[in-house]
């Protein structure tokens, strides 16, 4: 499955998410674990804060489950590397499209152009 048929997939999905589970679904499909296996099931919003909080970040808590088992992807970022982007002062995960990185939203899978300064951590799966 190429990575435009899996996000137009992803924005279709109606299950419960996070922002880490369709980074983490990419990777699966590309046959990584499951990175996001501890808090898949962490979808209320207060849980999702809580959880990243805690590790001191999302990059951190992303770092713990993948640094293992993918290389850090550093600028100029490759299609398909997933990350965590500061958007609006927030962060979540996303996945490099070649020009812009995808989230996935409460209305499917937005797009975003970033500058590499907003990226906090990238790796190639």
């Amino acid at each position: 499955m190429m990575l435009g048929e899996f996000l137009r997939e992803a924005g279709r999905d109606a299950a419960p998410w996070n922002c880490s589970t369709m980074p983490a679904d990419w990777c699966i499909l590309l046959g990584h674990l499951d990175f996001a296996a501890e808090w898949r099931g962490t979808t209320r919003p207060e849980e999702c804060e809580a959880a990243p909080a805690r590790a001191g970040g999302l990059a951190i808590l992303w770092d713990r489950a993948i640094r293992d088992a993918m290389p850090e992807a550093v600028a100029p970022f490759a299609i398909g590397d997933v990350g965590v982007i500061a958007v609006h002062g927030l962060e979540v995960g996303a996945i490099f499209t070649g020009d812009k990185w995808a989230a996935r939203t409460g209305t499917g899978v937005s797009f975003v152009r970033l500058p590499d300064s907003a990226i906090a951590a990238a790796w190639r799966p």
